[in-house]
């Protein structure tokens, strides 16, 4: 694993990882710190792949969401790491380099940090993004 940039633990007790790399990846990584698998989106899928991947948060079923930071965009991995699909995120000029996410779902919230030019934090109604 190149470059680990943030890490959140799992219901299994293993963490996610993500790896500030382009093309970009996360990874499952063991209670024992061995690497188990990774996600990395093939160049020809829809989604295409990430690049720079930063913040990551989890939703109660174990799915990640991602920062995508240079691809401008949040990405929702599935928990068996073998799809993603791009948040449909409701702002007029779009997310600008996003590099922190929080999931409140007690709130129905996700925040998402911008490192763009704006500088902002993002707010969305969950119950709108389907987590």
């Amino acid at each position: 694993m190149t470059i680990p940039w943030h890490a959140v633990q799992l219901s299994t007790g293993q963490y996610m990882v993500s790896q500030y790399t382009s093309p970009g990846a996360v990874s499952v990584v063991g209670v024992d710190g061995q690497f188990v698998r990774s996600y990395v989106q093939p160049q020809s899928s829809d989604v295409g792949q990430m690049k720079y991947p930063r913040s990551l948060s989890l939703t109660k079923s174990d799915n990640i969401l991602v920062a995508d930071t240079d691809n401008n965009r949040i990405l929702s991995v599935d928990r068996s790491l073998s799809s993603a699909q791009v948040l449909a995120l409701s702002v007029d000029d779009g997310t600008q380099q996003p590099c922190g996410l929080c999931l409140d779902e007690s709130r129905g919230r996700l925040y998402v940090g911008e490192t763009g030019t704006k500088r902002r934090v993002l707010v969305f109604d969950v119950t709108f993004l389907g987590l």
